[in-house]
């Protein structure tokens, strides 16, 4: 018995780890593509990445999958019966305790090595990998004729790099302090890059022979120009991680081993300062304590998993799984709050750490009281009890057979079952093995579908690309480079229409094959058979809102960038910046502004220079808060022009105005094929993470700039995830309807439904952006409308 109820329970065990192992490191990959893409990582890289994030992880997983996967063995072991046979054959239910503890300890045993051992080397060498990444960011990405925007505050330009020198040739550098609308604007004849020596985690860039320009655009009197020998700006500081200034790097509590942890407690014993003592000696027992507690959390939850699972004889696995996250979030809260008071110096650290052991260990003590008085004493008690009833009606309704009026009797037959099921017995559970069957199906369906659109879209934008290659006589490899980023950034499309044919087909294919017909017939309607078509569209929504927000912005800088070097555009920035976007123009001019509307031909907060690098210096500096194309010139609206002679000391020339022509200035084409148009607006909003999106939104709001485009692009990023799932319910009704027509049928009302949709998302959007519409209802109207009418046809479908 114990080894039969061992092996019971290693199975959901291993489920339940990968599972919340998953969950864990899905926020971590989503970083880490960033990064693979910003930076071009290497596969190696990327791997160290995950590998060494991995222990971090099952510090956690660990726990929570043995809680999981005890609850779901020990409720399908009650559920079965198989306790019954136990107990008549002489055997009590608490002799279950035995395996539970062996499994309890295993699991223990395991979180232990990984906690004391392994996660420290892990964490060691992670830090190690990160503080790389900072140097390839700053170095390695440094291009010639390319902005570099990968420093908060800052935009680099270098116009050329001599091969194996760590000389910069005609350098200008940007900098801005949003905080006090200060802007500085440096160029240099050349400059060298290296890690400040004073500061840990910035860089240095050292300038030689140029100008510097002081300035804020709202108040230009204060504008101060000047030349220099040798510059040294303000360093540029890394977004995420530090840099190694030369020495023995630090360790932190993390990354120490035991070993180590207790020497830094004995070696702060001998700390001067009493302050720093206290603080680093109580981090350090907060840290050790962790690691003997948190695996002992295995052994506490796989105890009390017993007393819970048995009572739930008839929950089945989704009870479970709510039961489970339940008694986590119970110790995590207890945890998490005693730890912080403990590093905080409230509470002691050992109490601190173990407050939420001991918090489970007393509901241990409790269930196992209840436990021993038998199932007639405790039914219906429990501190989940009310929550378990409401979670098994609501089973009930979801997993409810079509019934009748007419045959209130009738004979039922469980989906999978033998033979049929008398009158009144339990329906087919929230998993069954239909739900198994089309849900592979449909997998099985959609990685086709999306492997099919998006091999469409890969041969209209190569088809696109050639003209360029051929003109331009650019390697083949540009574009399979461009390939490489612009499938992400794709995939807001391309799901939605991949999620609506394999609904469509897979519920034709079923009902074609008379399998739809067969569940029906066993008591499943067939609502209940496109429940999990549903429920996979909707985590595919999620993953979705995640991959745009963390990933399609960098892939779709990349992308564009790609495009632009075989098209051979001028060299701009990409995304929304702080500081606003660049690029260069006709006649050595270089232009920075805030927001430009392709289809009004409107800029806003324009600065246009005349540069020379050559010199080097800025020729002229005009800027116009609103700037539009009257048919032959650009107007300019309240600013003003400032010319810089070689001797700055002569002062040059300074005119304000109300309005002015902008004469010489490129025309609104070039400007509308760096600024290309989309359905959600321009590529712009497409490049900026929604945080920095929204951040820019309010900045521009606050300074009187016109945002209803970019407000209706940032809703409809937050609508596009929802589309696959509005799509799919549209579709599973015609589904149905179709019947046994075929999938080709299926695949044709489809492909019309998908134009409707993006014709109606369209027209939408058109309208909110011509302030016909609200932002909000612009963006959602689509999804509301189709979703309405999906789902009332999917209400009056024939179950």
């Amino acid at each position: 018995v114990t080894r039969y109820v061992l092996r019971e329970l290693s199975t959901p065990t291993l489920l339940g780890l990968g599972l919340y192992t998953f969950v864990l490191m899905m926020n971590w990959a989503f970083f880490v593509a960033k990064d693979a893409v910003t930076k071009d990582l290497d596969a190696g890289t990327v791997a160290g990445l995950v590998v060494y994030f991995v222990p971090h992880a099952l510090i956690l997983s660990i726990p929570m999958g043995t809680l999981l996967g005890t609850l779901i063995a020990v409720g399908r072991l009650a559920a079965d019966h198989e306790i019954v046979a136990i107990q008549a054959s002489g055997v009590p239910a608490t002799y279950l305790v035995r395996p539970v503890l062996v499994h309890g300890a295993l699991a223990t045993a395991a979180s232990a090595l990984i906690y004391l051992v392994i996660q420290p080397a892990a964490s060691d060498r992670l830090e190690a990998l990160k503080r790389r990444l900072v140097t390839i960011n700053l170095t390695s990405e440094l291009k010639p004729r390319v902005f570099f925007t990968g420093v908060p505050g800052a935009v680099v330009y270098v116009d050329e790099i001599p091969a194996g020198s760590d000389r910069l040739q005609g350098v200008l550098l940007y900098q801005a302090d949003d905080g006090y609308g200060y802007e500085q604007l440096m160029l240099a004849r050349e400059g060298y890059l290296r890690p400040s020596p004073e500061e840990r985690g910035t860089i240095e860039l050292d300038l030689r022979d140029g100008v510097t320009h002081n300035f804020r655009t709202s108040v230009p009197e204060t504008y101060r120009p000047s030349k220099f020998g040798r510059y040294l700006p303000k360093p540029l500081r890394s977004p995420a991680y530090a840099i190694a200034s030369g020495g023995p790097r630090p360790k932190f509590v993390q990354q120490m081993s035991p070993a180590e942890l207790i020497a830094e407690i004995r070696r702060l014993e001998k700390e001067q300062d009493p302050t720093i003592r206290e603080i680093r000696r109580r981090y350090a027992w907060v840290e050790l304590h962790q690691r003997i507690a948190l695996p002992v959390a295995c052994f506490l939850f796989a105890l009390l998993a017993l007393p819970l699972g048995v009572g739930r004889v008839r929950s089945g696995r989704a009870a479970g799984f709510a039961l489970s996250i339940a008694v986590v979030l119970v110790y995590w809260v207890a945890f998490t709050t005693a730890r912080e008071q403990a590093l905080h110096g409230n509470l002691p650290p050992a109490l601190g750490v173990w407050a939420g052991n001991l918090a489970v260990a007393v509901w241990t003590a409790i269930a196992y009281a209840g436990f021993r008085r038998g199932p007639r004493e405790r039914s219906g008690s429990g501190l989940f009890a009310i929550a378990l009833q409401g979670a098994s009606r609501l089973r009930r309704i979801v997993a409810a057979p079509s019934r009748s009026p007419a045959a209130p009797g009738r004979l039922r037959v469980e989906v999978g079952s033998a033979s049929p099921a008398p009158p009144g017995s339990r329906p087919a559970g929230l998993v069954s093995l239909l739900d198994r069957y089309v849900s592979a199906l449909y997998l099985r369906s959609l990685l086709f579908a999306l492997l099919s659109v998006y091999l469409i879209f890969a041969i209209v934008r190569v088809k696109s690309l050639l003209d360029s290659v051929v003109e331009h006589r650019r390697p083949m490899v540009m574009v399979l480079d461009y390939l490489k980023y612009f499938g992400p950034g794709e995939l807001g499309t391309i799901l939605p229409v991949a999620c609506l044919l394999a609904g469509v087909v897979t519920l034709t294919i079923v009902g074609r094959t008379g399998e739809l017909t067969a569940a029906k017939a066993a008591g499943m309607s067939a609502h209940r058979v496109a429940l999990p078509i549903l429920a996979l569209t909707g985590a595919l929504c999620v993953a979705l809102f995640f991959l745009e927000d963390r990933v399609s912005p960098f892939t779709n800088r990349k992308a564009q960038e790609a495009r632009d070097r075989i098209e051979g555009r001028s060299a701009r920035t990409y995304g929304m910046l702080p500081g606003g976007r660049w690029t260069f123009g006709s006649g050595g001019l270089l232009y920075h502004y805030r927001l430009y509307d392709p289809a009004t031909q409107t800029f806003q907060g324009l600065s246009v220079y005349r540069v020379d690098f050559a010199t080097p210096r800025i020729v002229e500096h005009r800027f116009a808060e609103e700037a539009r194309w009257s048919g032959t010139t650009w107007m300019a609206v309240r600013g003003w022009s400032r010319t810089f002679p070689e001797d700055l000391s002569a002062g040059g020339g300074y005119e304000r105005f109300e309005t002015a022509r902008l004469d010489g200035l490129d025309p609104p084409d070039n400007f509308a094929r760096t600024e290309r148009l989309s359905l959600a607006g321009d590529d712009l909003p497409e490049q900026t993470p929604l945080a920095d999106l929204r951040r820019q939104i309010a900045w521009l709001g606050g300074s009187g700039y016109d945002t209803t485009r970019l407000r209706v692009a940032f809703h409809s990023r937050l609508a596009r995830p929802v589309a696959p799932l509005v799509m799919v319910l549209l579709g599973v009704p015609f589904a149905l309807f179709v019947g046994r027509r075929g999938s080709l049928y299926g695949i044709g009302v489809a492909l019309g439904l998908v134009i409707v949709y993006w014709a109606a998302f369209a027209a939408f959007t058109a309208l909110g952006t011509e302030t016909l519409l609200p932002p909000l209802l612009a963006a959602w109207g689509a999804n509301v409308l189709f979703g309405v009418v999906g789902g009332s046809l999917f209400l009056y479908v024939r179950t």
